[in-house]
């Protein structure tokens, strides 16, 4: 048996998340199912293992030399049927796992099986959302691998650790596909004539960004209005009533709106006023639910996220600046990520991280390890866990991170 057929790739497929080159090589308890057809239409089925870097068969083939062909087949979700012949496992479906045939030849009672230069007779769609999200995909006009018709069930995919699912098949011009979790759609492609022609190509890789996205922009406005912000209310209450706590937020210059003693940004009011504002209620269902992650902002503005008590987590990957009482009495904050090297930080009152974490037992602080060497801001004390800017703002834990090419950091390590 030859090596693992490649899959097409190309960088155009993988530009959104973690990426996945899929399967590359052989792998420890890869199975390959046989199905050897005889002259007299009997047909008997076969497994060989790849054990120990070695193709193990799970049973002694009867020899006969009216041996009229060999079906060897690569499809996880198939098993040996009791005729002999190959069949979808119960309880699976077609288009969620690989199906290859490999090339088979016959000389008397030697039996080849070949996938050097096999290639696939569908496509992938590469379905990248968060990590362990059970998602459900429904499709038109798409043809699973190893199928022979159009198919009509709802699939069910849960992601891998990178985020990623996969559906093996083929589209067809203006075949559709729509992902959701719950009542909350993330994703709905159409795989038009101007951009697919004639369907997705055989062999080819193809990537759909199905992440708990909400636009920090509101598609590009400078200034919210109320009624956005009691949308943007609504759309988070969707999403966690589905599940779905990890919500990304793209977005460089998101969307401000003038309130009565500051101005905030569109989606810090709408998480402010997700978990009751300041009429504050221990058994909030929201209370500590949301994992945010600020994609592309720069700034956190004064008090944007103040008593946000639905905050569990924050991500901030490209901060460098915050404003006064950015986070002062994010009580249920639990854990609070800087990316990048703040620069900048606003100390007219010096409580920017005041209370965080009150109802949790603290909050833990990780910062970029050049922060350390930040001369424009004062450098955290690591021993006692406090950064101190006008006042001391006291954590559960701070701990340095290195977020450049190299995974290992000597400064980190010594620091630490």
């Amino acid at each position: 048996v030859s090596d693992f057929p490649a899959f097409g790739e190309g960088p155009d497929t993988r530009v959104i998340g973690t990426q996945d080159i899929g399967k590359t090589a052989w792998e420890e308890g890869d199975k390959l199912l046989l199905s050897i057809s005889f002259e007299s239409g009997k047909k008997q089925g076969y497994t060989l293992e790849y054990l120990s870097g070695v193709w193990t068969l799970n049973d002694k083939v009867l020899a006969s030399s009216d041996i009229t062909g060999v079906l060897a087949l690569y499809a996880p979700d198939c098993e040996i049927k009791s005729d002999g012949s190959i069949g979808l496992a119960s309880g699976k479906l077609y288009g969620m796992a690989e199906y290859i045939p490999a090339k088979t030849t016959v000389d008397g009672l030697n039996v080849s099986i070949s996938f050097k230069d096999v290639t696939r007779t569908y496509s992938r769609l590469r379905i990248a959302a968060d990590a362990g999200q059970k998602l459900a995909v429904t499709t038109t006009g798409f043809t699973p691998a190893g199928a022979t018709e159009v198919a009509t069930a709802a699939y069910t995919l849960t992601t891998d650790n990178n985020g990623n699912a996969f559906l093996y098949g083929v589209f067809a011009e203006d075949a559709t596909v729509s992902v959701k979790q719950g009542d909350v759609t993330f994703a709905s492609y159409t795989f038009t004539a101007d951009k697919n022609p004639g369907g997705t190509e055989h062999n080819k890789s193809y990537a759909l960004d199905a992440r708990p996205v909400i636009d920090g922009t509101l598609g590009g406005k400078a200034t919210a209005e109320e009624s956005d912000i009691t949308a943007l209310v609504k759309q988070l209450k969707a999403y966690v009533d589905n599940g779905i706590t990890t919500i990304i937020v793209p977005g460089s210059e998101p969307a401000l709106i003038e309130m009565d003693l500051w101005t905030n940004t569109a989606i810090g009011e709408a998480i402010y006023r997700l978990s009751g504002s300041d009429d504050y209620d221990e058994n909030n269902p929201y209370n500590g639910k949301i994992d945010l992650i600020l994609q592309d902002v720069t700034e956190i503005v004064d008090q944007e996220f103040y008593s946000a008590w639905a905050l569990n987590s924050i991500t901030l990957p490209k901060v460098i600046k915050i404003g006064d009482e950015a986070f002062h009495r994010t009580w249920f904050l639990k854990t609070l990520t800087f990316e990048s090297v703040l620069t900048e930080v606003n100390e007219t009152g010096g409580v920017m991280f005041a209370q965080v974490g009150k109802e949790v037992e603290g909050c833990d602080l990780i910062l970029n390890c050049g922060q350390m060497n930040e001369s424009s801001v004062p450098a955290p004390d690591l021993t006692n866990n406090i950064w101190k800017f006008k006042f001391e703002n006291e954590f559960k834990s701070i701990t340095l991170t290195h977020t450049g090419e190299n995974s290992e950091c000597d400064e980190c390590n010594a620091l630490q």
